[in-house]
């Protein structure tokens, strides 16, 4: 057999997905992940008192939970896995159990339409969202409770990799940035504590910018991170900015529309001024990585019908037709990536 090929555990696996996640959602709904992260390994009856599940469902969830190597058995004991212990416990300052709350109300009922997409190359997706509004985004304002699901998951999502974002990103010469889709501040928040110079604007849709406000109040920095409401592919950016912050958002629309925002941002930006793309961005051969590979099918699916998780060269292509002459690559964990551009 070929060293890359499928193998029939992985092809069953695949065939499972989605009962393999709900194994997953169920593990963390339930309390199984943060019952076994407190203890150095329980029995099946101790977990049953702890998830108060009769025998045979309990059965079943842990024989699942067993099988995908998310817990792992040791005689009568199980306990977590090394990658479970670090990101679906919710008391773990980087978890990603937020995500999965995404991934449940959010990627599945979406994807349900993802052949009628492909297909069409339009979010069939979209239908399963209240609105008639063509981008999920704008629909997310009609279902607070929904809207509050996505920003959630996106901080959680962004929250370990903005820590990455903060320590190898050098903003010392930047004075004014703003974070366009800046979502609830949890950007801007970070970049203004690893920076005291900085002022950081937020800019997004005024029901996001209400959310963001509450944050920015709780962590004291309302005097130096502001929010801008509005669609910053029509109301101009604000005045005397030197960085625009591209966080997760270029990812959403196709390369004209890209191109499109990057030429307003070149045009509001002074000379010198920067232009940071961070987001996870796909190997330039359009071999993955998995993350790209897993994440641009919602994008056509649902979110807008046009986006998708581009390679580096393809954002470099976006930056020069805009019209930045110098940009600069940066590599970092989780197949997050940082690409400046300077004008």
């Amino acid at each position: 057999m070929v060293k890359d090929e499928l193998d029939f555990e992985q092809l069953v696996l695949i065939m499972g997905g989605h009962t393999a996640f709900q194994l997953l959602w169920a593990g963390v709904q339930l309390g199984v992940f943060d019952s076994l992260s407190k203890s150095e390994g329980m029995t099946r009856a101790e977990i049953a008192d702890a998830t108060s599940l009769e025998p045979r469902p309990l059965r079943i969830l842990l024989t699942g939970l067993t099988a995908l190597k998310l817990v792992l058995k040791e005689g009568e004991a199980y306990r977590n896995s090394a990658a479970v212990e670090k990101v679906l416990v919710s008391t773990k300052p980087d978890n990603w159990v937020d995500v999965l709350g995404w991934q449940n109300y959010i990627v599945y009922p979406g994807e349900m339409d993802f052949v009628e997409s492909l297909r069409t190359n339009s979010n069939v997706g979209l239908k399963r969202f209240p609105g008639n509004e063509n981008n999920l985004y704008a629909r997310l304002a009609h279902d607070p409770k929904l809207e509050k699901v996505f920003q959630d998951a996106m901080s959680s999502l962004s929250n370990t990799a903005n820590s990455y974002l903060a320590g190898q990103v050098d903003l010392s010469g930047i004075n004014h940035l703003v974070d366009a889709g800046g979502g609830n501040g949890t950007n801007g928040i970070r970049l203004a504590r690893a920076n005291p110079h900085l002022k950081v604007t937020i800019f997004d849709a005024p029901t996001v910018c209400k959310i963001a406000e509450k944050n920015i109040e709780a962590a004291g920095l309302a005097g130096r991170v502001d929010t801008y409401p509005g669609d910053f592919f029509q109301r101009d950016f604000p005045k005397d900015i030197d960085c625009i912050l591209f966080a997760h958002m270029l990812t959403i629309w196709s390369p004209e529309k890209d191109t499109a925002l990057l030429k307003r941002a070149y045009d509001a930006l002074p000379e010198g001024g920067q232009v940071i793309i961070f987001n996870m961005m796909g190997r330039d051969d359009e071999t993955g990585p998995m993350t790209t590979a897993l994440g641009s099918p919602y994008f056509l699916s649902i979110a807008t019908g046009e986006g998708m998780l581009y390679t580096w060269k393809e954002f470099e292509s976006f930056l020069a037709e805009a019209g930045f002459t110098q940009t600069k690559r940066i590599e970092l964990p989780t197949d997050h990536c940082v690409l400046i551009g300077i004008k």
